[in-house]
This record gives C-alpha cells, structure tokens and sequence, in this order.
C-alpha cells in the first residue's frame, strides 16, 4: 500500500544497510508485535544478489492490531515481491500498483524506529488486523548489485535488532549466504558471527544458526576472488514461449560482468583533479571533519604525473592554487595544510565554486580525464540559486573550455537539492551519491579509488550479428576504472553464438576488447534474476531522462508511463509505483507460474485483446475484470459452446467508461467449475 523510498535513490552509488523487518503498531510510541523467527537467505550469481528476508512476528497484547511493515531498504535495491501470511495459512501478496507514495500511516516516527530504519524505508500497510494471540509471516524479496573493488566483495546485514526488540528472540535466526561465480573464489569469510564456511573455489557458502538467543550480530560476509583471473562472465536465459508478454523485445535476457586487468602494469589514464569543499556555516562540527579526513586521503592518494587542484567554498570562493598543479611532494604538503586550515562559515555559492574549477581545465590535453568531485551540504544561497540558473551555467563553462569533464556530486544530509546534483552530474559523465551526515570519509575516500585510475572512457557495445541484442542498460554504459567492475543487460530473440566487443577511448587512442559468447536456448533457472534486473536498470536509465526534462512535459510525463508499466509488468518497485493490498492476493493466484492462467493476446494491450478457449461440452463463462486494488470493474457472460470460444475483452468498464492505463487481474469461470487466473496490462 506505502512506499517510501528517494526517486533519486536508484542513482546513489552502493551502500549496503540490510535488516530484519519490523511490524509495527504506533509509530510514534515505537510500539511492534514480538519478533520469534527470522530467517535470511541469500543467493549471489558473479556479484548479483537476491535477498530474501523473512520474520516471523506474534502478537501478545490482548487485543487486535492494525499494523504496517517497515523494513530498512539499502538505497540501490529493487523490492521484486513482498508476501505475508497469517497463522500459517495461505500466502498473500502485495500487488504493484501505480503512484509512488511517501509512505505507512503518516506520523512521526520513534527516534530508535527512524535510527534503525535509515535513510529509505519501505512502508506497507495490511488491509486487516491482526487479532490477539495471532503471529504474521512476513517475506520480501529484492534485488541488488553487490558492491566490487579490485577483486573483494562485501556483502553485509545489520541484524543487531536492540533497538527495536530488546532481550532473547524466542525461536530461530538463520543466515544462509551461498554464491555462485565464474571467476575462482580465493577466499570468503564471516567476520562478526560464528559461521560455517564451505567454499569450492566456484561455489561457497556461509551458515549462521541461533536458537533461543539475543539477536545475531552485524553480519559481514567478505569475499576475494581470483587476481589472476580477467572478469569476464557472460549469463543468459530464455524463458518459454508466452511466458513474458510486457513487450516484443524477445523472452531472452542476457548479462555481462566485466572487469578490466587490475595488476599494477595496468596502464592508466593521467588525471586533472579538482575537489571542492563545501565551508558554508551549516557544515560546522562533525560534518566538516570528515570532509577534511575525506580530501586528505584524496590528496594522499593522488599518482605521480597527476595535476590538481582544491576549490574551498562558502559566499567565497577560495582556490589552493590560481591553476592546477602537478602532484609531488611540496604541493601535496602545501595542500594538506590548506585543506587544515579550511573554517565552515558563510553562506553556500554553488554556481561560483563550480565554474572555478571548470575554469581550470581550459588548457587540459585531450588525452587526460578531467575529473570534479564536489560535495555540499545545503542549497544554493548565493550566487547563482536557481537550479536551472547552474544548469545553464555549468554548461556554458564547459563549453567555453572546449575539453570534456567528469563530474561526480556528493548531497549530504536532508537539505540539498537532489534534482540540481543529479543533473550535474548526469549531463557531465558521473553520478550523483546522497549521504547521511556520518558517511562522509568513509564513502569519498572509497569512491575515490574507485575512479582514481580509469582505463576506458565512454564504453560502447557493438554485436555480431548486429541485432543479435537489444536494448543494452545501463544506457550510456558507465567508464571503466582499474579493479572495478562493468555489469550491463540486454535482450535477446533467437539464441546463437555472437561476438560481442566492447570498445572505448584510452590516452586519446581507440581501445576495444572483442568476446565470443552464446546466447542460451534454455531456461535457466539459476539465471531467474535475469529479468527482473534488466527491468531494474531500464528504469534506473529512464530516470535520468526523466529528471533531465522539465517535469510535467509530455516526453517525461511519456518516461514516466513507460516506468511505471515496466515496473507493474516485471514486478519490480519504481520510484512511480508502490505495493498495494489485494483483497484477491493468494499464493496460486498470484504466481508467476501460475498453471491455471489463460494467456490473452496482445497483453500488453490499448484498445482490445482476446483469447480463445476450448470446451467438450456447452457451458457458462463468466468473466471479470478487478483493479489491482481487488475492486470488480467488468463482468462478461457468454454462453459457451462445444469447441472453440473466443473472449474479447475490449478495455471498458461495466459503465462503458475507458479503462485507465495500468495492471488488472481477470478471473475465468468455466460452468462454476474450473477457474483460470491472469494479469492484464492496458497501455
């Protein structure tokens, strides 16, 4: 019913806060139903993972409950299903719906509950209460990409659930980590908990099991993959015939890991380096600490042969040097007693600090990369204020200098504004990340060597046979850097064995790396994932288009659409819709695999779509037609015949009004007997 997570959430560079599910009963008392079970499993395919999390909650007041599940969602994940059930009886299951909404009740959250659920909670309201002595199942399921860095792997999941349920956890906690990878496994470990390892070089897993004991540890599973070994894996499925009907781009879906050479002979790109720091009154304390931990160890980072530069700013603008500098000694020494002696004071000049360290790359050579890290606190109050106003500005230094930048955005805490540093960095080669006031060092300086030594600017992908894959996301790929990771998706009709090669610019020159692959004619079911995370990073592409258009235009009005029936088609949350409580929910009704369901053609359908069914003897068909929300929109009778019997839906209602564009459920009634069940999703 409620989802609360950031739009621009999907485009944070990966931060990982996993943790058990709450249900709770006042949010602002801080008031939740007793957790007795909780059980986790994980499963990781080359760096890929699906989470599927699992509590157990008994309600032991005297009374019914209404409740609201809330769950501390990482910020890149994708919520793919969420299920519950009751007393052991049957499963139910959200439904996706249209409308992104801010999520739960409404209402101030308990300090510990707003703690413990972190910067993007996912919200959902059940439809019934829960009665005394009752206990409710819950299950979510998600996507995600698992944060990579010169052949290490972490993956981690907070369960130190004190801040919610202090005391024993009556019954059971499991954790069940296995992963699967093409490259060799050299070693994995858990680092908190007692755990049981089992690795095979290609298969490992990791087991922790508690009975009748306080809550497990923070759980942090590392694992380093063979250096010896260049990344390239290649993952592909077809599904059958029928089965995928949200488009016409074929039923295979295919993925590519890559990773280029990270020995140290590696050759790299030479680097022009400014980093601005934000000084403006509001970063005072903590906040401008750790900006000046992080700009240290950038500066101590640096390679020889590199130029940089420092940007201070508030209402001022303050350059360490009047030009870049070459990095040795002497100006690394000079620049740390700069970035010492920096006082958060004044107001925030966005705009001036910005054109500033543009301005310094006018005489760069064509074979360096030109690289701006910029991080604030607050929005812009002087200078230039209004987000278009930099827009345009930005552009036109860019311009002026004739040369091509990367530029990276840092947003910390509540009070930036997320649109402005997306688009900055969006329409200048690199993303936007969004921080908790905390995060600062720890994330900068990560980030920093992860683009400290590029090695293939603007990656392009070229197929042979030339249509053998389609619609590659992310779109445009991202640059590749030196122990860091490529993972992209595409679509596939006819299985073949293809040559895929990935080209790009390094020192000015042309670099490509050529693969042979197969694009596989089975469903692999190892490969179920495939799907849904190709849908995860079309849409994550169409966001950027969409908040680089003015909002309410008919193209990003059109974006959106197109976000919102790839997300309710492939079952994976978007900033645009939400998950919803269906009176209809039930688990043979709702899955995937559904024997009992009836396929309609075409679906996705604008106008009609029919289907036809065969009977051995005469008898009544009863159609209806439900929102995703359980409400009865269309009845059809037909007196059925022995033979064939064609069913048309022709997108009214019961009053003859146009059934508006989204998902809907149909029910197929044969003479009272058998019933056949189905989605339907109206353009």
């Amino acid at each position: 019913m409620k989802l609360f997570i950031s739009c621009i959430a999907m485009l944070i560079f990966a931060q990982f806060s996993f943790a058990n599910g709450v249900v709770i009963t006042d949010r602002a008392s801080g008031t939740y139903l007793k957790m007795i079970n909780s059980g986790i499993s994980v499963s990781v395919q080359n760096q890929i993972s699906t989470v599927k999390t699992s509590q157990t909650f008994f309600n032991d007041s005297s009374i019914s409950e209404a409740i609201e599940y809330g769950f501390p969602l990482p910020s890149n994940a994708s919520v793919t299903q969420l299920k519950w059930r009751v007393d052991n009886g049957v499963w139910q299951f959200a439904s996706f719906i249209s409308g992104g909404s801010s999520g739960g009740t409404g209402g101030t959250l308990n300090a510990n509950l707003a703690a413990y659920l972190g910067a993007t909670p996912l919200f959902f309201v059940f439809n019934n209460q829960i009665a005394a002595n009752s206990q409710i199942e819950v299950e979510l399921t998600y996507v995600q990409l698992l944060s990579y860095s010169f052949g290490e792997v972490t993956f981690k999941y907070p369960s130190d659930y004190s801040l919610i349920q202090s005391g024993i956890i009556t019954n059971t906690q499991i954790f069940n980590f296995e992963l699967s990878s093409g490259r060799t496994i050299d070693t994995i470990e858990s680092l908190n908990n007692t755990s049981t390892i089992t690795n095979d070089g290609h298969l490992a897993t990791a087991t922790i099991t508690q009975f009748e004991s306080a809550s497990i540890n923070d759980v942090v599973i590392k694992y380093r993959l063979a250096s010896d070994e260049l990344g390239v894996i290649p993952f592909s499925t077809i599904l059958p015939a029928g089965q995928n009907t949200c488009d016409d781009f074929g039923n295979g879906f295919f993925g590519l890991v890559v990773e280029p050479e990270s020995n140290p002979n590696t050759a790299i790109i030479q680097k022009n380096f400014v980093l601005i720091i934000d000084s403006s009154g509001s970063m005072s304390g903590n906040k401008m600490t750790q900006a000046k931990e992080a700009a240290t160890f950038i500066v101590n980072n640096l390679n020889v042969g590199d130029k940089f530069n420092i940007v201070d700013f508030d209402n001022n603008i303050v350059p360490f040097r009047p030009t870049l500098v070459d990095y040795n000694p002497t100006n690394a020494a000079a620049a740390l007693a700069f970035i010492n002696n920096i006082v958060a004071l004044g107001s925030t000049n966005i705009s001036g600090s910005l054109t500033t360290a543009i301005n310094q790359f006018g005489g760069a050579s064509l074979d360096e990369a030109n690289i701006i890290v910029f991080f604030t606190d607050g929005e812009a109050t002087a200078g230039i204020t209004s987000t278009q106003g930099i827009l345009t500005s930005v552009e036109s230094s860019v311009g002026q200098i004739e040369t091509e930048i990367f530029l990276f955005t840092f947003g910390i805490g509540d009070n930036v504004t997320t649109d402005l540093l997306t688009l900055l960095a969006t329409d200048n080669n690199g993303f936007a990340t969004f921080l908790g006031n905390d995060e600062i060092a720890d994330v900068i300086s990560n980030f920093y060597l992860t683009i400290r030594n590029p090695v293939l600017l603007h990656p392009v992908i070229s197929v042979v046979p030339a249509d053998a894959i389609s619609n590659i996301f992310p779109n445009p790929l991202p640059n590749l850097y030196k122990g860091q990771q490529l993972i992209f998706t595409g679509r596939y009709q006819v299985p073949q064995d293809i040559q895929l090669t990935l080209s790009g610019t390094a020192f000015n020159q042309q670099v490509q790396y050529v693969y042979n692959l197969n694009l596989s004619n089975q469903n692999n079911q190892a490969y179920a994932f495939l799907p849904k995370l190709w849908a995860k990073n079309k849409m994550e592409s169409l966001l950027i288009d969409y908040y680089s258009l003015p909002q309410g235009s008919p193209a990003a009005q059109t974006i959106k659409q197109t976000i919102e029936q790839t997300s309710i088609c492939y079952q994976v949350l978007s900033p645009f819709t939400s998950l919803g409580d269906s009176s209809l929910s039930d688990e043979e009704f709702m899955a995937d695999d559904n024997n009992h369901s009836l396929k309609f053609f075409p679906n996705p359908f604008t106008s009609e779509t029919k289907a036809s069914i065969y009977l051995y003897e005469s008898a009544a068909i009863f159609i209806k037609i439900y929102s995703i929300d359980g409400k009865l929109l269309k009845t059809i009778t037909l007196d059925g015949i022995f033979g064939e019997n064609l069913i048309t839906i022709d997108g009214l209602d019961n009053t003859n009004n146009v059934l508006s564009a989204g998902m809907y459920i149909y029910t197929i009634s044969i003479g009272g007997k058998d019933t056949y069940f189905g989605k339907l999703i109206k353009n």
